[in-house]
């Protein structure tokens, strides 16, 4: 579903080459580059190849912008000052440009003159967690922390979690982005788990204290923790007698216990095991206590 969502967003030769691929080789590519008058580029596993004679034009990078965001800019606001949006499919699309900020110099309205887009390919990989759920979650629900550096799957493995331990017990997902579920409208696309319920486009810690006033879950599954306001909420959710099953960049969990919002909640023991991602290594369980 992920790379034929991708190519319904792009156009010119772009499109005719990747069209031409096999489907054997579009299953192996996690991201389509595309950068104004340069070749397109291709993320295969951890290597990255140039689309041999394929330029993006500057017409191909507004079709696939304007595409990714059902040609409504001024109804994705959010998304665009944040410089991602998550399509059709669960694909995240990323976009490079000349940023407007706001009156403050510190945040950013909008962005104009787009001159690079990466499309990063969502996948369902059922299954990919049962390692986790073996090792972690055999005597019930517990906290977790997921620590890996950018690319590795901490996103992938969340959306399995969700999809086991919410066939189970009451899960609120905290889906800022939308990456995980990939809801449409009303309706995530990927299977979340029948007993899951989805927050999709709340500023994480809205989201984080939200759930745990409305939806009173077991746990709450969260992606890419950093800030205070995360933190607290998080905190709060704890103290409801929660579980929190989040994650990190990190290459280690020692090197995730440097980032101030994960040392405070590791000191008040808000989990018990984590979970450490590598694309070289795989996956490798840690018991915290």
């Amino acid at each position: 579903m992920g790379i034929k969502n991708a190519l319904e967003l792009l156009s010119g030769r772009p499109l005719e080459a990747l069209s031409s691929l096999t489907p054997a080789e579009l299953s192996e590519i996690d991201e389509i580059r595309l950068r104004v008058n340069r070749p397109v580029s291709l993320s295969v596993g951890r290597r990255d190849v140039i689309l041999g004679g394929v330029t993006a034009s500057p017409e191909d990078i507004e079709h696939t912008f304007k595409t990714a965001f059902s040609y409504s800019m001024h109804s994705y606001s959010k998304e665009l000052s944040l410089g991602c949006i998550t399509t059709v499919g669960g694909n995240r699309v990323g976009i490079c440009g000349t940023a407007v900020t706001a009156s403050d110099k510190f945040t950013v309205d909008t962005l104009k003159y787009i001159s690079s887009i990466n499309i990063r390919i969502a996948r369902e990989v059922k299954g990919c967690a049962d390692g986790i759920i073996n090792d972690c979650f055999s005597g019930g629900l517990c906290g977790l922390l997921v620590v890996g550096p950018p690319s590795s799957g901490k996103t992938t493995v969340l959306r399995d979690m969700a999809r086991q331990l919410g066939s189970r017990f009451k899960i609120s997902l905290i889906d800022e982005l939308n990456e995980i579920s990939a809801t449409h409208r009303n309706i995530a696309q990927n299977d979340v788990g029948s007993l899951t319920d989805v927050f999709v486009g709340y500023p994480k810690h809205v989201g984080v204290s939200t759930a745990v006033r409305v939806m009173s879950p077991r746990a709450i599954i969260a992606d890419e923790i950093g800030s205070e306001e995360d933190c607290r909420a998080l905190e709060y959710a704890l103290h409801c007698g929660v579980k929190l099953i989040t994650a990190v960049h990190g290459e280690s969990v020692s090197d995730a216990e440097k980032k101030p919002a994960v040392q405070k909640l590791m000191q008040e023991g808000a989990f018990s095991w984590a979970a450490e991602l590598s694309p070289e290594r795989g996956i490798r369980t840690v018991k915290l206590d």
